[in-house]
């Protein structure tokens, strides 16, 4: 009996870490990609900057400089907001999938303690 015991709290550890290593394994590949994403936006906003400051340095009239900053605020306010729920999304997503596995641990923990 107390090596039965013995052996399914042996084989419960083994679990958790096995939990342990797939959800750190899951976040790490999760956080390469939002650092991806990251990377690519910033490499956006600078072709970005770069275009707006071509295009504002054109500007022949008050008027005409007007416009173009007028329009490129807009812009760049409707792709900030869409790249940041872009971005929560993955970070939810990430959240959600790399705790799946300890979830599932404290699951079994649970009713480890139900069942006893």
């Amino acid at each position: 009996m107390a090596t039965q015991n013995f052996d399914q709290i042996i084989s419960f550890g083994k679990d958790n870490v096995d939990a342990f290593v797939k959800s750190s394994t899951v976040a790490v590949k999760g956080i390469e990609e939002l650092t991806k994403v990251y990377t690519a936006l910033a490499n956006q906003s600078i072709e970005q900057t770069s275009a707006a400051v071509q295009a504002l340095t054109s500007a022949k009239t008050p008027a005409e400089f007007q416009s173009i900053y007028s329009n490129l605020a807009k812009t760049n306010l409707e792709s900030f907001a869409a790249e940041s729920r872009k971005l929560q999304e993955m970070s939810n997503a990430l959240l959600t999938s790399s705790m799946a596995p300890l979830n599932a641990r404290i699951q079994a923990l649970t009713s480890m303690f139900k069942a006893a």
